[in-house]
């Protein structure tokens, strides 16, 4: 039975949502108005060379992979930027996953809105313009791109960044948001298609990943028990559910453990699961010390097509052999080369097996795991198409 919200807190509730309502109908027609008179903010020449709008905090992956990790690199070639954050990490668990009520979301928003706007009214001191997903993508009310509108008004040379397929949230906002923009950046062939049809100038980069920052694995020799490692969030854990059940018939012939690095054991109870939280002080050794990695993504979908598995990429870096749903994945990674696929139930048995069974193999596969982290998600690798993505021909720096 669905407790119900105390009166006085439903109250204050719904005093948040007015505030939050009035505040985004004042916002948006501001937007409206700059965006209709966009000369009254204009700047003949730029002062910086990039504004970034992340679409999280800085600990989130996707911030991480998709520009973060480049910014040392920027730096380095005496790039000018200014980066406006969203959220903190500590705003992202208090206000969306731990508050029990709505009243601090709705606040948070209004507040988030209108920094957002007047962060948008200076995108025209700036070269280029990199935002991700939207500017104020959070609200689920929301259907057109008013600061969108704005920033593209005011600068020419305006990239939005999709990473994975988020636009089954709310298609309708993120459609429009593609169509305004000047480029759309996707990481995968399924995201470029998709865009492709709202944008005539979509363009790909890999995800990035530090692969300096992980430990190598060297000997392939199988322990006992047999570590199978698989680290992940609470959502992605439901994937978990059709795999367990493989590795306990597996684990009566083979004694194995399913190492789970995750914040909880997202409720299984299964005797071969060993659980522990990330932590980075041990968890390279834990990947290097694992016999096996696996990915599982067990329903073909839009949203396991449009993404590519940040964790996949880790398990590469580590040279760590892989099983994996064929979805999901780096498209640079080979069948039975790179990777070894498993479309059901049977196949995940058949090829855990096969690695277990087969040293070589287990080698094999992980080195060339590595090698392709190296040579397609290495910061060096992906810095150079990130740059002319968002400066086109001339990737220099302004006061260059």
């Amino acid at each position: 039975m669905k407790k119900k919200t105390p009166f006085l807190l439903k109250q204050v509730e719904r005093a948040a949502y007015l505030f939050l309502s009035c505040a985004l109908a004042t916002g948006r027609l501001l937007a409206l108005f700059f965006t209709t008179f966009p000369f009254l903010l204009k700047r003949k020449n730029p002062t910086k060379d990039f504004l970034f709008f992340p679409y999280a905090h800085k600990d989130n992956i996707g911030t991480i992979s998709r520009f973060q990790i480049f910014l040392p690199l920027l730096e380095k070639d005496k790039f000018t930027f200014d980066i406006h954050y969203t959220w903190s990490a500590i705003e992202d668990e208090e206000i969306f996953f731990k508050s029990k009520s709505r009243t601090k979301e709705y606040l948070f928003l209004a507040r988030s809105f209108w920094r957002r706007l007047f962060q948008s009214m200076r995108a025209g001191n700036y070269r280029a313009v990199f935002f991700q997903r939207g500017l104020f993508p959070e609200y689920y009310d929301q259907f057109t791109p008013y600061l969108e509108n704005l920033i593209c008004k005011l600068n020419q040379n305006v990239t939005v960044d999709f990473f994975d397929a988020d636009y089954g949230r709310n298609k309708k906002l993120v459609d429009a948001t593609a169509r305004v923009c000047n480029k759309v950046a996707v990481v995968n062939q399924h995201l470029f298609q998709y865009f492709n049809k709202l944008n005539p100038n979509v363009c790909y980069n890999d995800l990035a990943v530090d692969v300096n920052a992980y430990k190598i694995k060297s000997d392939y020799n199988i322990k006992t028990p047999i570590a199978i490692f698989w680290t992940g969030s609470e959502a992605n854990a439901l994937n978990l559910k059709e795999i367990i059940p493989v590795l306990e018939r597996i684990n009566l012939k083979y004694p194995l453990q399913l190492r789970m690095i995750s914040r909880t054991t997202c409720g299984y109870a299964s005797s071969i699961i060993n659980h522990a939280q990330w932590k980075k002080e041990t968890f390279f050794n834990e990947m290097i010390n694992a016999d096996i990695a696996i990915y599982p993504a067990m329903k073909d979908t839009e949203f396991t097509r449009g993404k590519v598995a940040y964790k996949s990429i880790e398990y590469g870096a580590a040279a760590l052999p892989i099983v994996a749903s064929p979805f999901g994945l780096s498209p640079h990674l080979e069948i039975d080369a790179d990777v070894l696929f498993a479309n059901n139930i049977e196949e995940w048995e058949k090829q855990i097996l096969r690695l277990i069974s087969n040293e070589s193999l287990r080698k094999k596969i992980g080195v060339n795991a590595r090698m392709k982290a190296e040579k397609y998600h290495s910061v060096n690798s992906t810095y150079k198409n990130f740059l002319e993505i968002l400066l086109g021909e001339n990737p220099t720096p302004l006061n260059s």
